[in-house]
């Protein structure tokens, strides 16, 4: 058997991608007996109730038990040999932007924001369906932040000064019919992603996701309510992936659909 990088696994394939400059991996439940060393920070996410053994550190075996609905983390340099007869559902979290809180390899930890959050990222693996980045991106960012370890928010309040958060959001204004990510943004001013999002959500209460949606719903109201223009255009030029995206937004943030608004040939 050829262990994969992160997490060896025997039985069903894995499924795998790249999303948001994450490496997202979705192991099926199935029965394994591996050993590996993590080669980077990993975060995983059991939806099964999982039993079995393992040496984590050492050759001493101990059995374990993952509830489901739980998060584990896996420094990187961890050497670990597990076995299960019969496995669980589990996807796995890796990529630069994850720096665990500790050194220690633990699990179980409750999160109740991490179910969604990895129930979304399994039914794009599942069905091969790329999101838009930056929906990606947070649904990511709310899977991992609860385990990461802190950082200094005070420093990321004090950086936001209003020139620099009139530079952001200018250039969110200016390219939100395109592809835009908080990684994107923070790479062109040279910080982090989680910097930028804690200095912007320090700034204005809101996070530089948040506001995104926000002002693409806004532009794609006042083009509903001015124009002719078909809804799938419109959405698509207010930086929706989609008519039903935007529809979702819509529905979601707005508590309407966008036929609910009035057209300039309805009135």
């Amino acid at each position: 058997m050829q262990p994969h990088t992160v997490h060896p696994h025997q039985g069903p394939a894995l499924l795998s991608r790249e999303m948001a400059g994450y490496r997202l991996s979705l192991l099926p439940a199935a029965a394994y007996d591996v050993g590996f060393v993590a080669d980077a920070d990993t975060i995983g996410f059991a939806f099964d109730v999982q039993t079995g053994s393992h040496a984590v550190g050492s050759d001493r075996q101990e059995d374990f038990v993952r509830l489901p609905n739980t998060l584990a983390l896996t420094p990187g340099g961890c050497d670990i040999r597990s076995r299960s007869d019969g496995g669980g559902e589990y996807l796995l979290l890796s990529g630069g932007g994850i720096c665990l809180a500790g050194d220690c390899y633990r699990t179980n930890i409750p999160s109740k924001s991490a179910f969604r959050a990895a129930s979304r990222l399994r039914m794009w693996l599942l069905s091969d369906a790329l999101p838009a980045s930056l929906e990606s991106e947070a649904c990511i960012a709310r899977l991992s932040e609860p385990v990461q370890k802190p950082q200094r928010p005070d420093k990321a309040a004090r950086w936001m000064t209003g020139i620099r958060f009139r530079k952001v959001a200018d250039r969110i204004e200016a390219d939100l019919g395109s592809s835009l990510t908080v990684a994107g943004l923070a790479a062109e001013i040279g910080v982090s992603a989680s910097f930028l999002s804690r200095a912007f959500s320090a700034y204005c209460g809101q996070s530089p996701y948040d506001y995104i949606v926000s002002r693409r719903l806004q532009r794609a109201r006042a083009l509903i309510a001015s124009t002719g223009t078909p809804l799938s255009e419109i959405a698509l030029s207010s930086g929706f992936s989609s008519q039903s995206h935007m529809t979702e937004s819509f529905r979601t943030r707005l508590g309407i659909s966008p036929s609910k608004i009035a057209r300039p040939d309805n009135r």
